[in-house]
């Protein structure tokens, strides 16, 4: 009985050796099969990351190639600009995912119409894209009214040089007058003074259902302001102007009852608005010199053809 229990004991370990020997077969097995799969998708990862694929081609880089760099959101800033200043950094042959931008973002900020820029880089094929966010010009500063614009400011108080020009329809500008010496800087304007000027724009625009065309700041004591159809002598722009800026809604009905023509509406002051009409007498005697000169231009045509009598 005792060797029957002895000889069952010893078949047991037998068996349990040998299944604990395959079971460290097995896991000596596994440890080897991992470590060849992570050899291999090591050398797999190396060997795609020397694909040329993850590299920017810098000759197609240097033609400004679309394969190679795209430009979107720029509406003001020519396309050749940007291109030249993305030219001026030195970028190192490195795998996309690895190229820093941060110089390239920073050189094209300095234009003077962006306002923020997002550079998205691509791979296979590695390429760039560049996203432009322009600022919004809304006025153009002119001299005359028949003379170019030779700024353009920004909501933001922010100038844009001739280069840019012209500006597209694209954005809603309104032409300012003014020589900028008289008492009206504009090269000394900020946020604070475009905000003011604009808001006192878009009053008339929404009180007289006309778009404003130009106004005149060439003496900042007595501005005038171009509507489509009418003609405004605003005065100075104080704390009063957005007051007197409302009366437009009343004054232009009582415009259409007059037959002559009207040379311009005053607001100068807030407790007294008039009408002012063009002089009829000056209109009469404007159209008599006129009609005389036509008279004169006439009868000097007829004494040139006549043919002496022989």
């Amino acid at each position: 009985m005792g060797q029957e229990y002895y000889r069952r004991r010893l078949k047991a370990n037998k068996m349990k050796r040998m299944i604990a020997s395959r079971r460290a077969s097995i896991r000596n097995f596994r440890r080897l099969l991992r470590l060849v799969l992570i050899v291999l998708v090591v050398l797999f990862i190396i060997k795609v990351l020397r694909l040329g694929g993850w590299y920017l081609n810098q000759d197609l880089l240097s033609i400004a190639d679309e394969r190679v760099i795209k430009i979107e959101g720029n509406v003001i800033t020519p396309k050749y600009k940007i291109i030249d200043l993305v030219r001026q950094v030195q970028l190192p042959n490195v795998q996309i995912f690895r190229l820093d931008t941060t110089e390239m973002e920073k050189n094209i900020l300095r234009l003077q119409p962006v306002k923020k820029v997002y550079i998205r880089r691509f791979w296979l094929p590695a390429r760039i894209n560049i996203i432009v966010e322009e600022r919004t010009p809304v006025f153009l500063i002119a001299p005359s009214i028949d003379a170019a614009p030779i700024y353009a400011i920004t909501t933001d108080g922010v100038f844009i040089d001739r280069e840019y020009m012209p500006i597209s329809p694209k954005f809603k500008t309104y032409r300012i007058l003014t020589y900028g010496i008289r008492g009206d800087d504009y090269e000394k304007w900020n946020k604070k003074r475009v905000d003011e000027i604009l808001c006192l724009t878009k009053a008339f625009e929404t009180y007289s259902g006309q778009n404003v065309q130009y106004i005149d700041l060439r003496n900042p004591s007595d501005v005038y302001i171009k509507l489509d159809k009418v003609l405004i002598r605003f005065g100075e722009i104080n704390d009063t102007a957005l007051k007197r800026a409302k009366w437009i809604a009343t004054i232009l009905p009582e415009t259409q009852k007059f037959k002559q023509k009207i040379k311009y509406i005053d607001l100068r002051w807030e407790d007294a608005h008039y009408i002012k009409l063009d002089d009829p007498s000056a209109q009469s005697a404007a159209q008599q010199e006129k009609d005389n000169k036509e008279k004169q231009s006439q009868s000097e045509s007829l004494h040139a053809q006549e043919v002496p009598e022989n």
